[in-house]
């Protein structure tokens, strides 16, 4: 405890030390106190373990797979909003995020097929339907999260009971989806078909329609998608349309901009497009020349009849004879009778006669508008100008369609500069203003250089001024010693000279802890002696 004491004890000596010491003195124990603190200061700073992003989770439950990983591998981590993990700068960022990987910490928490890989002993059926579910859900979440723009997804299956031998009685299948999108993004119409599509095609007897997309904010995306083919078609038609009529604006305006000048010309073109398609048959039955035949069928009947004497032994030749006998009884009876059955083949023609006009320029209409106000004006005629940009249209269109498909409209009508000049005005004052920001900009730059370099120039020499009085003083000094010495003599000189050395020698001690603390302004003295005394 004695130490204790002695300490308290200094310690309540410190104030009548601190006020011992000289201005200098408390300057330069403040100025190394300051020092000392900054340098603790730093020290800690820079000692302390700098964090650096390992990853951002999707959700909560990858973030505690990672972290319970981290915390297995004795790492130490920091957790910030939206599952943003941190790791020391001193671990391999990239080393800890392929263990994580190997793992199976940084892959998603759904499982897809791997979960086929565990089944278990004495599993049923409907074990299996929903194991099989559950792993074409995963499947298809990790699939959808490879899209750009998708953080995360969900997918929900209702799949048909199916048992061994027998398909279970349901309507459809069907499916949802839930997107997790990046901040600030938001899918196009060609993304979300593309994710419809990928389900449709990886989940039997999904249909389109059946299936739900929705995004983290509840909007229902799939809504944007129309599968009917009737307003497919419409919308494509109508896409075509648009494109044949920007391609005709595109090659027939800025040829006449170059003549009238730019922003003088509007066109606007209307393509009517053919979507009729007919398809007929026709079936022509010919005969052959010569014949060809299928099938014959030939029939050929002879009988001969002579009378007789007698009859046959019997009661047969007792019967009456249905027929009459010819009165000759020497005469003879010749029958003979032929029938022939021919089948013919017949040619067949069969013509299908398809005629496709779907998408053809059935006709185009442009009306062409120019200023008035332009120049050219002066140069050309209307009539000139008419028959000119005639035959630039019908040059520029003639190639993909017939001349008489095509019409048009010229008109010449002064063109409404009012916009363009309001937004000439915009322009221009934006302009000023970048200008006036920059210039005081530059001056306010200027004052600050010049402020500060009036500073250092009045400090510098003020400085200068001061160096100048001590060396007057000192060489006052001088003087007075040189004058006391020469009317004193014996001791009182030598006391007077001891004195004076005393002066100097303190002045030279000055002079070295000045060299030391400060070389600039003792070159900056020296300078001044050597002026003086050149």
């Amino acid at each position: 405890m004695e130490w204790f004491r002695k300490f308290l004890d200094s310690f309540s000596k410190f104030p009548d030390f601190w006020k011992g010491l000289k201005k200098n003195q408390k300057i330069t124990m403040l100025s190394l106190l300051v020092a000392i603190l900054i340098a603790v200061v730093l020290t800690v700073i820079l000692n302390a373990p700098k964090y650096v992003l390992l990853i951002s989770a999707n959700n909560e439950t990858d973030a505690g797979a990672i972290i319970q990983q981290l915390e297995a591998q004795g790492i130490p981590y920091k957790v910030e909003a939206g599952n943003r993990i941190f790791i020391p700068s001193s671990y391999n960022v990239y080393e800890v995020r392929m263990k994580l990987a190997s793992s199976g910490a940084l892959g998603s928490s759904s499982k897809g097929f791997e979960l086929l890989d565990q089944s278990s002993f004495g599993a049923t059926s409907f074990d299996k339907q929903v194991n099989y579910q559950r792993a074409l859900q995963g499947e298809l979440e990790r699939t959808i999260a490879t899209i750009n723009g998708v953080k995360f997804a969900r997918v929900h299956l209702t799949l048909p009971k199916y048992t061994y031998y027998v398909r279970g009685e349901m309507a459809e299948t069907r499916a949802s989806v839930q997107l997790v999108l990046d901040p600030g993004v938001s899918l196009s119409k060609e993304q979300i078909k593309g994710i419809i599509y990928l389900l449709t095609g990886a989940v039997e007897g999904l249909k389109p329609e059946n299936v739900k997309v929705v995004d983290n904010y509840g909007r229902a995306l799939s809504d944007l998608v129309n599968f009917d083919d009737n307003t497919v078609a419409a919308s494509t038609k109508v896409e075509l349309k648009m494109q044949l009529e920007s391609y005709y604006k595109k090659k027939i305006q800025p040829a006449l901009e170059t003549v009238f000048g730019f922003g003088t010309v509007e066109v606007i073109p209307d393509v009517k497009l053919n979507w009729q398609k007919a398809e007929k048959t026709i079936t022509t039955y010919s005969t052959p020349k010569g014949g060809l035949i299928r099938s014959q069928e030939t029939e050929s009947e002879k009988s001969t009849t002579a009378p007789a004497d007698g009859g046959p032994v019997g009661t047969e030749s007792n019967i009456p004879t249905t027929y009459y006998q010819s009165i000759e009884g020497s005469s003879v009876t010749l029958y003979e009778k032929n029938h022939q059955i021919t089948n013919y083949e017949l040619n067949q023609i069969v013509e299908n006669i398809v005629q496709n006009n779907e998408g053809e320029i059935e006709n185009i209409s442009l009306s062409v508008i120019i200023d008035s106000s332009s120049t050219v004006f002066n140069k050309i005629s209307k009539e000139e100008i008419n028959k000119m940009v005639s035959d630039v249209i019908e040059k520029s269109i003639a190639a993909n369609s017939s001349p008489s498909a095509i019409s048009y409209s010229l008109a010449f009508i002064p063109f409404s500069r009012e916009m363009e000049e309001e937004f000439s005005k915009i322009i221009e004052q934006q302009t000023k203003q970048k200008e006036f920001f920059y210039k005081a900009t530059l001056l306010l730059i200027a004052t600050i250089l010049v402020f500060f370099g009036t500073y250092g120039f009045l400090l510098q020499l003020k400085k200068v001024k001061s160096r100048k009085l001590v060396l007057q003083r000192y060489k006052m000094l001088e003087e007075e010693v040189q004058k006391v010495m020469e009317e004193k003599t014996g001791e009182e000189a030598e006391q007077i000279l001891s004195e004076a050395q005393k002066v100097i020698e303190e002045l030279r001690n000055y002079a070295k802890q000045l060299a030391v603390k400060s070389p600039e302004e003792v070159a900056s003295i020296i300078k001044i002696w050597i002026s003086e005394r050149g």
